[in-house]
């Protein structure tokens, strides 16, 4: 099963505290302020923690003579030496700190940094190698033309979750959903629904994380 856009909205839909059409069939039947509302819920949960389904890897061929490449759309991960992730033909290249210090120079790579959202590589290469990174993306996920998408906006839009978390995470999208759209401090039931809202967030961290891994979640 993969989760899309409409799942996820008819399951908000359908609770007691919701007001929206719970039988939405396409993109033009869904209600603009729960769409606003789910994709709120949707960021600031996938982008509160570096869950592990939002690891990619991007890859590019370098071109002779040419030092710039794009940069992946999120946040360079570190390996288990605090080194980032970014390697050239499996060999890892080094942050360089201090580019202005550079002298011109080309050959097999030996470092990189960043420019905007670009990626230099130092020396600039001479041929053709294949440089890879390990990112935490920052797409929600993808739409029908398979291209990454950053908010939900179609029907049938893919969420990036994996299948044995799809429900977790409903649970917890929905709950953030209920507590930014009709909660608030004054509300008598206020302190329930934030209870409910971070109960459900800490199962999401709890289960993406796996076998044999800390479960302690501070948020």
């Amino acid at each position: 099963m993969t989760l899309t856009f409409l799942d996820l909205y008819n399951a908000a839909a359908s609770q007691d505290w919701s007001k929206f059409d719970n039988d939405a069939l396409s993109t033009d039947e869904l209600e603009k302020s729960l769409v606003i509302d789910l994709n709120k819920a949707v960021t600031e949960i996938l982008y509160s923690y570096p869950f592990s389904f939002r690891e990619k890897t991007h890859v590019l061929f370098t071109i002779p003579n040419i030092k710039s490449y794009p940069m992946p759309k999120g946040l360079i991960l570190k390996d288990n030496s605090n080194a980032y992730s970014v390697k050239i033909n499996s060999r890892s290249l080094k942050l360089i700190t201090n580019p202005l210090s550079l002298e011109e120079k080309s050959g097999i790579p030996e470092g990189f940094y960043v420019r905007g959202s670009k990626l230099i590589l130092y020396p600039v290469p001479t041929e053709r190698f294949i440089v890879t990174i390990e990112y935490l993306t920052l797409a929600l996920g993808e739409n029908s033309r398979e291209e990454e998408i950053f908010s939900l906006k179609e029907s049938d839009d893919i969420i990036f979750v994996p299948e044995y978390l799809e429900e977790i995470f409903k649970n917890a999208v929905i709950s953030r959903t209920m507590l930014n759209s009709i909660a608030s401090e004054s509300d008598e039931n206020y302190s329930a629904y934030k209870k409910q809202s971070e109960t459900a967030y800490r199962q999401l961290v709890k289960y993406s994380k796996g076998v044999g891994q800390e479960k302690t979640v501070i948020i």
